[in-house]
């Protein structure tokens, strides 16, 4: 029997519980597709130790897309490059929602909510051990423009030509990349590359390389069984395969939270059995933090974060 002659079929009551249950499911589907395909914009402005020494940046992507970033430089030739998550922004891992909301990239406004998660700590212990750092806000996020890319393509070339502003336009040698989630996940598809888009060592966290299980301990059911035709599309199912296929050689050190309800933590595990390689099993590290919910290993756990990261690109860079 086809849907239009079930429909015909059923008693009135019934009939009309089945259209309010498609039409609810099909706000809910229209609702999350709309989630995923505009991000939030988040503005959350330096503190003032920090934006005194800082730098608006503004250049083109491949496609000339206007792009910005923060440029806190002048401290030798070593920089840490840090990449937020979906719906955030350069310097901040949470955005704890609301905080800045803005319609368009110019100008922003302050809204009721908690603090989200910065990097300002780590930042300035960056800065002490003679780090520059910058801070890049992805296409559609922040003060960028441009359409979001969802699966990540022209934003990993977006962040590779941030590498190649450093080395061309302020004399860089070394580079590393700390990468949230998103932004984490941008680090796994430069590492397939064969220069690795020019970045010498990764710290990744919480990368979401499977649309299993992504934001099943965030989101009730029945809704999350609604909302997973439009979840499962959101990762690259074949990144795996293809850092499997590349052999990547790049030094990379992976976090997460074992509390994570957004990305759950197998996901780095199986990204860390895939990278590691026993001929040099130094190469590739995976910390798993007790307690930590998505990207929050830095506030549950912020000396030794602070330490884990610095070391490895101490390690790496130097």
């Amino acid at each position: 029997m086809n849907r239009n002659a079930f429909l015909t079929s059923t008693p009135g009551p019934w009939r009309k519980w089945l259209l309010i249950q498609a039409a609810g499911i099909g706000l809910a589907l229209g609702g999350v597709r709309y989630y995923f395909t505009h991000p939030q914009r988040t503005v959350v402005p330096l503190p003032p130790d920090l934006g005194q020494g800082s730098e608006d940046i503004f250049r083109a992507g491949l496609d000339r897309t206007r792009l910005h970033g923060v440029w806190l430089g002048g401290r030798g030739k070593r920089t840490i490059i840090h990449h937020h998550g979906f719906g955030s922004c350069g310097g901040v891992l949470v955005t704890r929602r609301p905080v800045f909301r803005q319609p368009r990239p110019a100008r922003g406004r302050q809204a009721a909510g908690n603090d989200p998660l910065t990097a300002w700590p780590l930042i300035r212990a960056a800065q002490t051990r003679g780090y520059n750092v910058l801070l890049v806000d992805a296409r559609a996020h922040g003060r960028s423009d441009g359409p979001w890319d969802r699966k990540g393509m022209l934003a990993a070339t977006d962040l590779a030509g941030w590498v190649r502003w450093l080395r061309e336009e302020q004399g860089q040698e070394q580079v590393g990349l700390w990468g949230n989630s998103y932004g984490s996940v941008l680090g796994l598809i430069l590492a397939t590359w064969s220069d690795h888009g020019g970045v010498d060592a990764m710290v990744l966290d919480s990368p979401a390389i499977s649309g299993r299980g992504l934001y099943a301990g965030a989101v009730r059911k029945p809704f999350y069984w609604v909302m997973q035709p439009v979840v499962r599309t959101l990762a690259n199912e074949r990144l795996l395969k293809q850092i499997q296929a590349t052999e990547v050689t790049l030094p990379i050190l992976l976090i997460h939270g074992m509390a994570d309800t957004h990305v759950p933590a197998w996901q780095s595990e199986e990204t860390y059995q895939v990278l590691w390689s026993a001929a040099s099993p130094t190469r590739t590290e995976l910390w798993l933090v007790p307690g930590a919910n998505h990207l929050e290993a830095l506030e549950v756990a912020p000396a030794l974060y602070i330490e884990r990261l610095l070391g490895w690109f101490d390690r790496w860079l130097n």
